[in-house]
């Protein structure tokens, strides 16, 4: 199979490759369970081959409203397979470069989800949690609309020993063998940052009646 609409060079489908649609599915879904409603967006994929599956639709963050769909595409580029009548969603930059970068990452977990960026952004301020978080900052000199591509030469330096991407507009982005284990991580992050988070003063209201 080749990218539509560019010549490349064939790209091997693995022949589970609708079960691979079924699990990026039903890892979106779970996804979405894990914030709070209304609030969840961003996307899963998986590889199928030398092809990868990825979610679109209501995960990809420009259309929550959406049922969520998976697209089969070219690990180079990005593009859809011949075939394919779904389109990548914008971050699929950040998914093929960890895709690349980390030897045995079958699958990667991305969320834009308000509550969960939050919790990343103050394990990123923690390292000595023992769980790196590794911040990406988009370059906003480059077109517009390409904002995912810039900063993408940070990923550079993953050594697969970190616990997630914090990616600065299109939010968090963990990995794993497994969607399974790429969801645990993204839980890890969220229970770190919850020890992590300042605990609200004791205001006036609260005092009244209590006594010391």
């Amino acid at each position: 199979m080749t990218a539509r609409g560019k010549s490349v060079k064939p790209v091997r489908v693995h022949e589970d490759v609708e079960l691979h649609r079924a699990r990026v599915l039903l890892a979106c879904r779970s996804l979405d369970r894990s914030g709070p409603p209304g609030e969840a967006s961003g996307c899963v994929s998986i590889r199928s081959g030398e092809a990868l599956v990825i979610s679109t639709g209501g995960m990809d963050g420009e259309s929550p409203g959406a049922d969520p769909d998976a697209v089969l595409i070219d690990p180079e580029e990005g593009l859809p397979l011949l075939g394919e009548s779904a389109w990548p969603p914008p971050g699929t930059p950040v998914h093929l470069a960890i895709h690349r970068r980390v030897p045995g990452g079958g699958a990667v977990i991305h969320t834009c989800e308000p509550t969960t960026v939050s919790l990343a952004e103050l394990v990123a301020a923690a390292p000595s949690t023992g769980a790196t978080v590794l911040r990406v900052a988009p370059d906003r000199r480059v077109m517009p609309g390409r904002d995912e591509v810039a900063g993408l030469e940070m990923l550079m330096g993953l050594s697969g020993h970190e616990a997630a991407v914090l990616f600065d507009g299109r939010g968090v982005f963990t990995w794993g063998r497994s969607p399974d284990e790429a969801l645990s991580k993204l839980e890890r992050i969220r229970t770190l940052g919850r020890t992590l988070a300042p605990t609200a003063p004791v205001g006036p209201e609260e005092t009244e009646g209590k006594t010391w």
